[in-house]
């Protein structure tokens, strides 16, 4: 084993300046091979390779600096260059307005195809015919069917009357019942007040003497008799009055009656004629056919079943995106979106984290979130142009259903600090900001108040 202090004389007698000298035969050599002879003599070969595979290499030193200035350059960077947070999501281009979309157009009922109008590609107008259709409907397959209805309806309309009339007559019978007990009344009530008169002179005569007691017992029996005829008179005329009012009141049962009949009738034959009109399938606006269902002729086609599809012409266009549930809750109206359309050649730098050297995209801005998810967990979110911004594409060459991605911007913050931000985990920020400004704000009422 080497000895520490044999190297460490080995180390004593090198000579630290490096000179050159010559020999006699004119070969020349340093200090520096003095001191490796003086080595070798002393430690090993192996261990000579060993010191000198250690020594760095030439490189080592710029590599190092270099390294040292990249971390310094990607430090700053992540203080000082700003990255645009954001939310992505992809859908499709499509109208702001309802009616300007494309509209399906479907079968009203059962039918057999017997006529195409069109084409796909051609420009239709409201109301242009689009096919032709044969129903199938047992119940109307009867060409006659429409005349047996209007038939039917008459007869029905005919029966309904003729019930109104014989209410009318009941009522006007009762009536004429009612004023002739009204007469009876009247007549007994003058029977009475002629018997009384007759029992009061026959009362004071008896007491005269000028009659006998038989014709006084007389008179108070044609009295009795008298008022008990006028009681079963009120009551006869009681139940007239009574028998008037069922009368009116069967009439007006009758009467509606038979203005349910009419009506369920008018409404059979508004439908035979209006289920001739479905089978004339119209387009409901102007535009151009986009697709046309494969039924050929002859063909059936069942109800609700798609015919065709209208595009229309607009310059109304809006985008259609889809984002997450997470993402929705911190989106709102009126805030900027980066919009790259499919055919348009674009460069988004780290998705629109870098808008500023953005090329190919264009401008938008949230005009609705909707409130539900879509089915799938998903939210809609209509974007349409940014009147500050470049004008998005001709409405020729960027067409409703186009693919779409888009970027809503949200705050700009550090890239470091977005780095952290994605490896925590955390929203870009919380929604609820509003809330808690809300609050101070009501707070701060409620102490003004008191």
């Amino acid at each position: 084993m080497i000895e520490t202090k044999n190297i460490a004389e080995i180390e004593s007698h090198r000579v630290k300046p490096h000179h050159v000298t010559q020999d006699f035969n004119g070969h020349s050599h340093s200090d520096e091979d003095d001191y490796k002879g003086k080595l070798e003599e002393y430690v090993p070969r192996y261990y000579v390779t060993a010191l000198k595979m250690v020594n760095a290499p030439n490189g080592a030193r710029p590599l190092a600096q270099m390294l040292m200035v990249l971390l310094i350059i990607t430090i700053l960077i992540m203080v000082f260059v700003p990255w645009q947070q954001n939310v992505g999501g992809s859908g499709i281009v499509t109208s702001f307005i309802p009616e300007k979309r494309p509209q399906t157009i479907e079968a009203v009922i059962d039918g057999q195809v017997l006529k195409w109008n069109v084409s796909e590609g051609d420009f239709v107008k409201k109301g242009d015919t689009i096919a032709l259709l044969r129903d199938i409907d047992t119940k109307f397959l009867d060409p006659q069917f429409a005349r047996r209805q209007e038939v039917i309806r008459d007869n029905e309309v005919g029966e309904a009357e003729l019930d109104i009339i014989s209410g009318q007559q009941k009522v006007i019978q009762e009536k004429e019942k009612f004023s002739a007990a009204q007469a009876d009344v009247n007549n007994v009530n003058v029977d009475v007040f002629t018997a009384r008169i007759q029992f009061e002179r026959a009362k004071s005569l008896v007491k005269e003497g000028l009659i006998a007691q038989k014709d006084y017992e007389s008179a108070l029996i044609k009295l009795q008799k008298e008022i008990n005829d006028s009681v079963k008179a009120q009551t006869s005329l009681n139940v007239a009055f009574q028998s008037v009012l069922n009368a009116e009141t069967e009439l007006q049962a009758k009467r509606r009656k038979a203005s349910a009949k009419v009506a369920k009738a008018d409404l059979d034959l508004g439908n035979v004629d209006a289920r001739k009109s479905f089978s004339v399938v119209i387009s409901p606006i102007e535009g151009y056919i986009a697709r046309i269902n494969r039924a050929g002729l002859g063909q059936t086609v069942k109800k609700n079943e798609r015919l065709a599809l209208v595009v229309p012409v607009t310059d109304d266009i809006a985008a259609e995106i889809y984002v997450g549930g997470l993402d929705a809750a911190i989106i709102d109206t009126g805030k900027p979106v980066r919009l790259q359309f499919a055919g348009f050649p674009a460069v988004q730098a780290f998705g629109a984290g870098l808008p500023r050297v953005a090329i190919g995209t264009f401008g938008g801005i949230v005009k609705v979130v909707d409130a539900v998810d879509d089915g799938t967990g998903r939210f809609r979110v209509l974007v349409i142009p940014d009147p500050k911004d470049q004008p998005w594409p001709e409405r020729s060459f960027l067409r409703q259903g186009t693919d779409v991605s888009g970027w809503i911007l949200l705050n700009e913050v550090p890239v470091g600090y977005e780095l952290w931000r994605i490896a925590c985990g955390f929203p870009p920020f919380l929604p609820v900001k509003q809330n808690k400004d809300k609050k101070k704000t009501e707070s701060g009422l409620e102490e003004t108040k008191k």
